[in-house]
């Protein structure tokens, strides 16, 4: 929760690159790629890794980029499985 407060504080585009960090990440629990307790760690990482492109006054171009920015970046916080 305190994360979203923060992300709604920081305005612009934050709380979407949230929305769809949380949205990834929440998948990949329910494919038991990742754990309950991952969800949280994963969405603060997309978050604070956004915090350094901040868009105030996005475009609805830069909506659709950072939206589907987050949910590449979640995916790539994935372990790379280990070749054998």
């Amino acid at each position: 929760m305190d994360h979203a407060c923060a992300a709604g504080r920081a305005g612009g585009i934050t709380t979407g690159v949230l929305s769809a960090a949380n949205e990834k990440a929440m998948e990949m629990f329910i494919v038991e790629k990742i754990s309950y307790l991952d969800i949280f760690k994963y969405v603060e990482l997309t978050c604070d890794k956004h915090r350094a492109e901040l868009v105030v006054n996005p475009s609805l171009e830069e909506i659709i980029h950072y939206d589907l920015w987050a949910r590449k970046y979640v995916v790539g916080l994935l372990p790379s499985p280990i070749a054998v």
